[in-house]
């Protein structure tokens, strides 16, 4: 299984297309196993479109989209920088499921534990991609 992580400063636009460009580089390479990026619902704002590309390829791809409803990791920059209330890093109302749907994708919403596991899992069987959206709360980014 490929995995890419957010590093220190979040996952702005790298997880996901960096989970696009491993699938890539699997199939051209004969591997055949799942890659699994997981990214805040701010961060996976960044690159979006890179489902569209893992769903049109059919590879299997899971997003994991921690959704706070936030841009977590700017809001702790704006602290850092001593510049908080940054206007903008508010994200009510993106349906992320909708927005996956809407790009060719799979897609799960959960809540709990054992909804994640059983939508991870199933996820991990598909032949596609798929974006599970993982219901957080709000809570200071560590920098």
């Amino acid at each position: 299984m490929g995995l890419c992580l957010p590093d220190a400063s979040g996952g702005i636009d790298r997880v996901t297309p960096a989970a696009v460009g491993v699938a890539l580089g699997d199939r051209a390479n004969g591997v055949s196993r799942p890659v699994i990026g997981l990214i805040g619902d701010g961060s996976f704002q960044y690159s979006v479109q890179g489902i569209w590309t893992a769903a049109q390829h059919r590879l299997p791809v899971v997003c994991v989209v921690m959704r706070n409803q936030e841009y977590s990791i700017l809001k702790s920059f704006a602290l850092l920088e001593e510049t908080p209330g940054v206007p903008g890093l508010d994200l009510p109302g993106i349906h992320i499921a909708s927005l996956a749907r809407g790009y060719g994708c799979r897609t799960a919403e959960v809540e709990t534990a054992e909804e994640l596991e059983k939508a991870f899992n199933s996820a991990l069987d598909d032949d596609t991609t798929t974006v599970i959206v993982v219901s957080t709360q709000p809570q200071k980014a560590m920098l």
